[in-house]
């Protein structure tokens, strides 16, 4: 292939493809739940809890890497129960904003509650 013609290779500077980590989405979401809810980031942001302050529930935010699940997964800590979040109920792009952030985070919330764990 003549490299002059060779497209540009796509390459994103950090940061500007996917704005915030993944435990950004569970404070986004554990704010959205409101009280006796919390938050906490996994190793370097990639994954994140949302659990009670009870201790009654604790859920990891994570992306499904093999795809066997889903893409986006929350699952139940106590029992390893895996739930896919269905990506018709998420925003359509990622978020680069705070109120699309938000955004995100309501509607996992909503998801959680329907899980009813």
């Amino acid at each position: 292939m003549n490299t002059t013609t060779a497209p540009t290779p796509y390459d994103p500077a950090p940061g500007t493809e996917y704005t915030y980590p993944l435990s950004d989405y569970a404070r986004a979401t554990a704010r959205s739940l409101g009280r006796g809810w919390d938050a906490e980031s996994g190793y370097l942001g990639a994954w994140g809890l949302i659990f009670t302050t009870d201790g009654r529930l604790s859920l990891r935010l994570f992306v499904d890497g093999d795809g066997s699940v889903g893409d986006l997964v929350i699952e139940d800590r106590k029992t390893g129960d895996e739930h896919a979040v269905p990506s018709w109920h998420l925003p359509e792009f990622a978020p680069r904003t705070p109120d699309e952030m938000r955004e995100w985070g309501e509607q996992l919330a909503l998801f959680v509650l329907s899980l009813r764990l």
